[in-house]
This record gives structure tokens, sequence and C-alpha cells, in this order.
């Protein structure tokens, strides 16, 4: 018995449409309107018919056909038979595709999934809108770079595309612009725009205090051109950016300069007495991130303090003073030291804004915080212990020295002692010889 075995099926594969047949549009290309290919002419919609030349289905057919067109809003697909309007056709001789589209579109590619060995297929005819409606359109679409962690000075760009939407027409929109609610001088590479084109149009802005401060910055913008005397507006396109969180801070520095009465004796030693005269100044600074208005110095014992600028950007200084100068009392002088604390404030929004404290500590001339008295006690009470030590020491060491030596004569320090005692010795007995004189005389005048 001879059995003789079926042949394979084929495997299905995939094949391009004749490269002659595209770019074009329906309107272009050989009309016609066949009622079992997708009928028409329809208003503002467009046939499209596909034949696989030499087919034989169902041996040689259409699998699927995906088509690829170029639309105003962007580049499109569209597959045979799944999309809606479309069908296979394999009972009309060759097997063909159909699918019913919006007017204007422009095929620009397509392949096919076919059983058999064609290698390619053809766009075989269209049936293009009748009277279709004409539809001028623009699209906008925005964006800004950077768009976070902006602060107040930096510098956003804004990029707008400009896409000419329209449908049922070839004629260009003209004039384009872009207006931006809160950017200006925005410029277009293009200002006419046939139907499916876009153009770039760029803007800068800079970020401000009170934007800063908001914490984000949202804007609308609009495009604009003209379709013969008819104005065409699109769609309003909104982008926000956002910026660092505001942050409203102070620092403040503060000196202190004596003006004493006692001149050139304790002239510049950082000391005052009673009656000296203390000027302070300051030094305030915009640490944060936003401006601050309203700077003021609140010092209490100093008084009213004034400054050259109360509006302070971020990073600037100010310097201030007191108008008059503290003069030291009677109670400073008591409690030793005249101690001083002064904050800087302002105003963000209607936020008050205060440093932190800087305090300066003036010590009262000889007073209990003048630690130069108990520099020079311990400074005289070491210098007489290492003199005692020494002198004992010395002593010591010479008496040791001549007491070995032997009894006879004691050594000879400091002044001449000896000298002294002699004569002393020698006045002591001529006195007690002129006071026996004297008792002698008496007596001998009572016997007389």
């Amino acid at each position: 018995m001879l059995v003789v075995g079926a042949s394979p099926a084929m495997a299905d594969t995939e094949i391009s449409i004749n490269p002659g047949n595209v770019p074009t549009t329906a309107a272009d290309f050989t009309q016609n309107c066949d009622p079992n290919l997708g009928g028409g002419p329809y208003p503002n919609e467009d046939v499209w018919v596909f034949d696989l030349p030499g087919s034989n289905p169902p041996t040689d057919e259409f699998v699927t056909v995906t088509g690829t067109w170029s639309t105003p809003s962007g580049t499109v697909t569209r597959t045979i038979p799944a999309a809606q309007d479309s069908a296979l056709v394999n009972d009309m001789g060759t097997s063909k595709a159909w699918i019913r589209l919006p007017a204007g579109w422009t095929l620009t590619g397509a392949t096919a999934v076919v059983t058999g060995t064609e290698r390619f297929f053809v766009l075989t005819s269209t049936c293009a809108a009748s009277n279709p409606e004409v539809r001028p359109r623009l699209s906008l679409a925005k964006k800004g770079a950077p768009a976070s962690g902006l602060k107040a000075g930096d510098v956003v760009t804004y990029t707008y595309t400009v896409t000419n939407t329209s449908t049922g027409t070839t004629s260009p929109i003209t004039g384009i612009t872009v207006k931006d609610d809160t950017v200006t001088g925005i410029t277009c590479v293009a200002t006419s725009l046939a139907p499916g084109a876009s153009t770039t149009c760029t803007g800068k802005y800079t970020v401000t205090a009170a934007d800063a401060a908001k914490g984000k910055i949202v804007n609308v913008a609009q495009a604009s051109g003209f379709f013969s005397e008819q104005t065409v507006r699109s769609n309003e396109a909104t982008f926000t950016v956002t910026t660092q969180t505001p942050q409203a801070s102070l620092s403040i520095d503060k000196k202190a300069r004596i003006d004493s009465n006692c001149r050139d004796k304790c002239e510049n030693d950082g000391y005052a007495a009673k009656g000296d005269k203390i000027h302070y100044t300051y030094r305030v600074t915009n640490t944060g991130t936003v401006t601050i208005t309203d700077v003021a110095v609140d010092d209490p014992t100093a008084g009213a303090v004034v400054c050259n600028s109360t509006t302070l950007a971020p990073g600037t200084s100010t310097d201030c003073h007191a108008v008059k100068p503290y003069v030291v009392t009677r109670s400073d002088v008591k409690h030793g030291k005249v101690v001083n604390t002064a904050r800087a404030t302002g105003k963000f929004g209607s936020r008050t804004v205060v440093s932190d404290p800087a305090t300066v500590t003036i010590c009262i001339r000889h007073g209990k915080h003048d630690h130069r008295k108990d520099h020079g006690k311990d400074h005289g009470k070491d210098h007489g212990k290492d003199h005692g030590k020494d002198h004992d020491k010395d002593h010591g060491k010479g008496h040791g020295k001549d007491h070995g030596k032997g009894h006879d004569k004691l050594p000879v320090t400091g002044d001449d002692t000896g000298g002294a005692l002699a004569l002393g010795g020698g006045l002591l007995a001529a006195g007690s010889l002129l006071l026996g004189a004297s008792r002698f005389r008496r007596r001998a005048g009572s016997t007389l």
C-alpha cells in the first residue's frame, strides 16, 4: 500500500506596499467609489482600497493590512480588518482590503501579512470625501525647563509647539503667534503652517521673589493665526514649575566700641568704667531665599537703632548703629559688666522674621569680672613661694658650707653689723661713765 503525504501548509509572510504608491492623499489618487469596497463618497471621510495582485483566494490572500498615515495631530496606524469601518474582501477575484478614514490624511507606508508567495501589494483606488467640511485648527503643547527647585532670579525657558491640525483643506494658517499670561517676547521659528506641519516657539521668564513665595508658577498660553481672514485659536496650554520652599531668615553680627575717660591709662584695654560711653554697631544679613522688608534691630539696652537699608534681597547685608551711645551706670559697675543682647527683625509678607540673638559683654575695669587682678594675685603668690624656696635653699647651702669649716668666725652677710654693734657698745660705756661722774659730783657737793 502506497501512502502519499500531503504538502505542508505555507507559513504566512509579511510584504510591503508598492513604494510608488506612497506618499499620497486620497484626493490625489485614482478615484473609484465601489459600494462593495467601502462605498462613498462620504462627507469628511476618505475610502482606501488595497489589492493583492495575482492572488487566488483562499490559497493566496490578505490576512491583515496595516497602514501608516500622517495626520494633523501626528502619525497614526490602522490595521484591517481590526479597525472600525474596514474589511477584507476575497470574493471579487483577487484578495482586497478597504478602510474608511477621516478626510485629508496622507498614506506614508503599509505592510501586509499574506498567505502565498506574492512579493508586494498595491493601493488600487480611493474614494475621496465629497465636499469635505473645512475645519481650520491649531493645537498647542507647552513645557518649561528647569521645572523644579527654582528660586528668585532663576530663568525658566518655555517651549511651545504649535501644529496645524486643520482638516478638509490644504491651505495654510498664517501669522502664527503665541501669547502667554506670564511670559513675554515669545518668538516662533515659523509663522505659516500647512495642515499637519508644526513649529517651535520659545520664551524666557525670570522667577520673582513673589513667585518663590508662592512655591510655584502656573501660566497659560494660547496660539493663534489666520486662515484666510478667519482668526484661528488653539487650545489653552498650561504648565507648572515649582520653586524651592521659601526660607525667610536673618542673621546679626554685633560689635561694641568703648569711649573711655581714662585716656592713655586704659586705652584699648576693652574694659569700661562708670560714665564711659559704649557705641554699638550691627550688620544684618538676609540668609534666606526671599526678600525681607522692614529690616530693623531690636536692642533694649542700646535703644533706638537705624539701618542703612530696610529691604534686603537674599544674600545681601546692611549696616546699622545705635543712635546714641550707652553710658555706663553705677548699677553696671555694681554688677561688674554690661551685657547687651540684640536681634534683627523684618517682614516676609505678613510673617515676622526674627534672627538669633547676638550678645556683647563689656566688663567693668577692676570689677568682679575683671580677671586680670586674679592673674596678678596668682602671679605674686607663686613668685613669693618660689622666692622663699630659693632663699631657703641658698641659705642652707651657705650655712652648711661655712659651718663645716669651724665655729671660730661667722660668715659676713648683708651690712657690716659688727661695726655697728661695736660703736653702740662704746656709746653705752661712755654714757655710764657720765652718769657715774654726775652722781659723784652731787655727793661731793653735799659734803661740802
